[in-house]
């Protein structure tokens, strides 16, 4: 049964709650900026092959910075990079849509596109490695990791819908320029909120692994399952703007988006609230074999309606297994390791994202949205299976004693 209590205990804390709240707006860019360099890029060269490209470069620019400043924060504390980071980001975002706008070569765009996201701030691992690190019982830390996923899911309601304002304003670049400016505001309000206070402080006297987190068995499968389903959903993702585009309406697009998110949204607040005795890899399996069964679905589908149905329902298990897949490795990897364990997570879930990407792009060129969505399906059910491979932990739920 669906409870608000353990949300009531959680936001208690009057400090915490300004911290969540002032890490929305400069965590809106994340559901807009792929969707928008891939409207924005295919607007102006007609190729989904090449927009894919683009945004490929710039999630995997996430993806190697991540870790750098992972492991730097872990040593020295998120307090000196977070607000210059948000200035460097929203310059090079700027600059990227002068770049596509201006018909720039595509080596010029691509850098751009790369230095854009590796300057991106550590919002969320900074969250995430601040319940990782606190004294908090686990039962509060599945919801804190609850709100995580479904503050995530906003962003991915919020932003495509964002972007699909700017189609009927009459351009994509006005998206990224949003982009931009909710960067650099959003990051210097979580900068002043009291989050990089809240962290804590820096452990000292450990002694620390050149492989950092990756130095746990338990840390690399779990991170390397994290990659596979990153994969999936750039795949199933990169087939929505596919699908519109085909279908006649490509404005539609956002509401495709806000059809999957809104379900993952309310079933990860749900998921938070309640206790599972399954260990957690057995729970991100039933995730990954829904979203298989959701995305063949999807594939199958010709009719707008039809389509926004499957997107709904392949929806309810993306928030679950969001949160299922921080609380494992929280429970796998070691506290002075915090913050770089989970930003490896986010560059190998960034890096499999613009590999879906990419090969979503050529599949859509080929295929159309049909066989990218079979591709989705394919490697969802494979990565279900992964699961196994990975130890079993469980989560102190909210009726543990």
């Amino acid at each position: 049964m669906f409870t608000l209590s353990p949300y009531r205990t959680l936001f208690a804390d009057r400090e915490l709650r300004r911290i969540v709240l002032s890490s929305i707006l400069p965590r809106l860019p994340f559901g807009m900026n792929a969707l928008g360099l891939t409207l924005l890029v295919q607007s102006q060269t007609g190729s989904f092959a090449t927009s894919g490209v683009v945004s490929a470069a710039y999630m995997c620019a996430l993806a190697i910075q991540a870790p750098i400043i992972g492991r730097y924060v872990d040593q020295n504390s998120p307090r000196a990079v977070m607000l210059p980071l948000g200035v460097l980001q929203a310059v090079a975002l700027l600059l990227l849509v002068f770049a596509v706008t201006q018909r720039a070569a595509l080596p010029l765009v691509l850098a751009s596109a790369f230095f854009a996201g590796v300057s991106a701030p550590p919002v969320s691992m900074t969250i995430r490695a601040m319940y990782r690190k606190s004294g908090m019982p686990d039962a509060q830390k599945q919801s804190a990791f609850a709100v995580e996923s479904v503050i995530m899911e906003a962003c991915f309601i919020l932003g495509p819908l964002l972007v699909s304002l700017t189609l009927l304003a009459g351009s994509p670049a006005f998206a990224v320029v949003a982009s931009a400016l909710m960067t650099v505001i959003g990051t210097w309000h979580f900068s002043r909120s009291g989050a990089t206070v809240r962290w804590g402080d820096v452990e000292r006297g450990v002694e620390r692994h050149w492989l950092g987190p990756l130095r746990s068995f338990g840390v690399r499968r779990a991170l390397v399952l994290s990659f596979c389903f990153a994969i999936g959903i750039g795949l199933n993702e990169i087939a929505l703007p596919a699908f519109a585009n085909a279908s006649g309406f490509p404005a539609r697009v956002g509401w495709f988006y806000a059809a999957m998110s809104v379900p993952s949204a309310i079933m990860g607040f749900a998921y938070g609230s309640r206790h599972f005795s399954w260990p957690l890899n057995r729970q991100i399996m039933v995730s990954g074999l829904w979203l298989a069964a959701g995305s063949a679905l999807m594939a199958i589908c010709h009719e707008t309606w039809s389509f926004t149905l499957a997107c709904a329902l392949t929806g309810l298990a993306f928030g679950p297994m969001i949160t299922a897949l921080s609380l494992q490795l929280g429970k796998l990897s070691p506290s002075e390791y915090s913050t770089e364990a989970f930003t490896w997570s986010m560059t190998l879930f960034l890096i499999g994202l613009g590999i879906g990407f990419w090969v979503g792009g050529r599949l859509a060129e080929d295929f159309g949205a049909t066989g990218t969505l079979l591709a989705a399906a394919a490697l969802m059910a494979v990565a279900a299976f992964c699961c196994l491979g990975v130890p079993e932990v469980r989560n102190e739920g909210h009726n543990a004693p």
